[in-house]
């Protein structure tokens, strides 16, 4: 599978993908294609297998076994053409130079990625303007903020005009102020520069807000995927209620007459089966409480995280 002739359906496909570390597990016989739809979701606890299958597809550690191609080029056989097509934004803090300044900086960088001196310091300014850094453009790193540096990684992935942007945590440790910002960026990048772009997160909120198809790590394996619209539907095999008074003889009521019924995020869910409203109406009465709300309701992403894990504990904010 060579080169880009054909149309590109998706950005992304691994076959048996699998990365051991001695015995331990980092990614397990990963088989995906992700769609070229816009912002993609890499959601799981940390040690999921998310930051593992990055590093793979970017060619920093080589696979124990199977295939990946990103833009229909064999990660193995044609990383150069892969690197030239991805930029990469690092969980953790890359190698600053505290007394270099964030110009010169991503400059540098897009001298790495091939680009002439005179087409890097152009894209560089380009760069740092994008993400909101053209007045300290001439400032060193070293007197930069945490949110600055964040900003001056996206510098850095966007110096070579990449058309697939991974962006591992790129929230971590910014203030809310900060992680909107990023979050705006990163939304951008899809809107309005076209761009693919790729969240890996174990925050929630970060990929419910900024992509639309998400895969769902755990374990090294891929729990779920999906459109977050799809992923977050109606749970239409389930009731949803909120009530007044002693919640705990509703459920035993309901329990006793066979139904399966849990709490969950400050509502009680019912299962849903025939004549199940009419057993609800009824075990109220019984139990003597009062309904305030009957219906169904739609699923926010961490809904979908948590059913998904065995252990609740599992699942993170």
């Amino acid at each position: 599978m060579m080169g880009q002739q054909m149309e590109i359906n998706e950005i992304i496909t691994t076959n048996n993908l699998t990365k051991y570390y001695g015995e331990i597990k980092g990614i397990d016989d990963v088989s995906i294609k992700i769609p070229a739809i816009g912002g993609i979701g890499f959601l799981g606890p940390n040690g999921a297998g998310k930051t593992t299958l990055i590093r793979t597809l970017l060619g920093i550690i080589r696979p124990t076994r199977g295939e990946a191609y990103v833009l229909n080029y064999n990660v193995k056989t044609e990383i150069n053409h892969v690197r030239d097509r991805i930029g990469y934004i690092p969980e953790y803090n890359t190698a600053f130079i505290p007394d270099m300044t964030a110009m010169k900086f991503v400059a540098f960088c897009g001298r790495m990625n091939g680009l002439s001196t005179i087409e890097s310091k152009q894209r560089a300014s380009d760069s740092l303007y994008y993400v909101g850094l053209g007045e300290e453009r001439y400032r060193k790193l070293g007197t930069f903020s945490l949110g600055m540096k964040q900003k001056v990684k996206l510098a850095v992935a966007l110096v070579h005009d990449p058309e697939i942007i991974i962006a591992d945590e790129p929230t971590n440790g910014l203030d809310p102020n900060g992680r909107n910002q990023m979050l705006e960026l990163i939304r951008n990048l899809q809107t309005d520069q076209h761009k693919h772009v790729i969240l890996s997160s174990h925050l929630l909120r970060d990929v419910e807000q900024t992509t639309n198809y998400a895969f769902v790590f755990s374990n090294g394996h891929i729990l779920a995927q999906g459109k977050i619209k799809d992923l977050t539907s109606a749970k239409v095999s389930t009731i949803s209620l909120r009530i007044k008074g002693d919640e705990s003889k509703f459920i035993e009521e309901m329990k006793n007459k066979g139904f399966e019924i849990w709490q969950e995020r400050g509502y009680i869910e019912v299962k849903k089966t025939n004549d199940t409203e009419k057993a609800i109406f009824k075990a109220a009465v019984n139990s003597r409480v009062e309904i305030r709300y009957l219906g169904s309701r739609s699923s926010s992403l961490e809904d979908v995280f948590v059913s998904l894990f065995k252990n609740k504990e599992e699942a993170i904010q």
